[in-house]
């Protein structure tokens, strides 16, 4: 969840969580807290069987929510569309990666006023992950990330 809403912000969906890069990658604490308010109202439903897992699945009343927010959701379908059928289906482990990887080329944009070079992500995440990711494998989800246009 905290990843698909990483992205959906990244792709100016107007969500008003902040995030900081913590162990897995983005971390927003509020969609956090907000996360354990919509398990509480049944909004939606952790189907993990491991507690340290999570596995969110629509639950009975998120057709209730979502109609409050109908106009905004019709506005950005197809951005949420294209970002829930490229992201879902990824482990956490490459989900972690990927928008670390996002993160860290959109902090030094926004730092800097320039978009930071391949070598200088990759290096970055490689220090923030330690010995997590090879090289090789931070590199080809860099390249992936640039060829879905989602890093400019």
């Amino acid at each position: 969840m905290q990843k698909l809403c990483y992205f959906a912000k990244a792709s100016e969906v107007p969500l008003p969580f902040r995030f900081e890069i913590y162990h897995y990658g983005p971390f927003s604490q509020e969609i956090f807290d907000r996360t354990e308010a919509l398990l509480l109202d049944e909004v939606i439903v952790d189907r993990s069987i491991d507690r340290g897992q999570s596995n969110f699945v629509p639950g009975p009343k998120v057709n209730s929510l979502l109609s409050r927010f109908d106009e905004t959701v019709r506005q950005h379908e197809a951005k949420l569309q294209r970002i829930t059928t490229m992201f879902s289906r990824l482990d956490p482990s490459y989900m972690e990666l990927v928008s670390t990887i996002h993160y860290i080329h959109s902090s030094h944009r926004d730092w800097f006023k320039a978009i930071p070079s391949k070598e200088a992500v990759v290096a970055s995440v490689l220090q923030v992950k330690g010995s997590k990711f090879t090289r090789p494998t931070v590199e080809k989800a860099y390249d992936i990330l640039r060829e879905a246009w989602l890093m400019s």
